[in-house]
């Protein structure tokens, strides 16, 4: 039962960091938004949204080509430190510019979210300490007393054991509804912070991100995640099995 237990909270966090990979890897690529932009039918959205917004005029007149690049410089913003928000702006076919793209709430809230990037940078870097010097340890012991001191259960319970919580929490999210589900989350990471909910009516961002695709994104980076810790699972385990 402890080394269950032991097994579970170091592969836990293993997939906290890969996680943390995952975002990493896929930021890299923009989430392959080109793809995203015709499964969730993103041009149509805009157009249909775009003429009602309060603030902003004419977005729904801008190409495909420069929604992508707008998408593009919100992620990079993100993981610069909210730097470069103020100035994404969004241009007319001919190459004019029309107006900023962002608001002043959105480009808070956008920094708030940047921010918890920051904060989960830190808890990888502490996590990823931790488990080095436990697998270090656990190496070092291993070869110096030819003993475990900890036998590591196998990859594929290891890899069934997850499988079966992502599962179980997929479960939950569709009992409860991925809407609330991705409100509360909000509720709960943004409280002490500005405004995060944003009406089409009032917010662009909102026209060229609806819902639906964070939803999608937060599915590419669970298998994404899933992916970097089989490996690195299987290698930690091959080589702790090895000595």
């Amino acid at each position: 039962m402890k080394k269950i237990l032991v097994t579970s909270l170091l592969s836990i966090s293993l997939f906290v960091i890969c996680l943390f990979l995952a975002w990493k890897s896929l930021s890299a690529t923009n989430f392959f938004f080109e793809r995203l932009y015709q499964l969730h039918a993103i041009e149509e959205h805009i157009k249909n949204y775009a003429p009602q917004n309060r603030n902003k005029e004419n977005f729904e007149l801008t190409p495909s080509l420069e929604h992508q690049r707008i998408f593009g410089e919100i992620v990079s913003s993100i993981n610069s430190n909210g730097k470069g928000l103020a100035e994404i702006s969004y241009f007319d076919p001919s190459g004019d510019k029309i107006d900023e793209f962002l608001t002043n709430d959105e480009i808070i809230h956008l920094k708030d979210v940047s921010e918890l990037i920051v904060s989960s940078t830190q808890i990888v870097l502490i996590l990823t300490s931790v488990l080095i010097a436990v697998y270090g340890f656990s190496f070092y012991y291993k070869v110096s007393r030819s003993r475990y001191l900890w036998k590591p259960v196998t990859t594929l319970f290891s890899f069934v054991t997850m499988v079966f919580t992502l599962s179980l929490i997929t479960g939950i999210i569709f009992v409860i509804g991925a809407r609330k589900v991705f409100h509360l989350l909000h509720e709960v990471l943004f409280a002490d912070k500005g405004q995060w909910f944003f009406y089409y009516q009032d917010s662009l961002m909102t026209t060229l991100l609806p819902e639906s695709l964070f939803g999608t994104i937060a599915v590419m980076m669970t298998v994404c995640a899933l992916l970097y810790w089989i490996i690195l699972n299987i290698i930690i385990t091959k080589i702790l099995e090895k000595f």
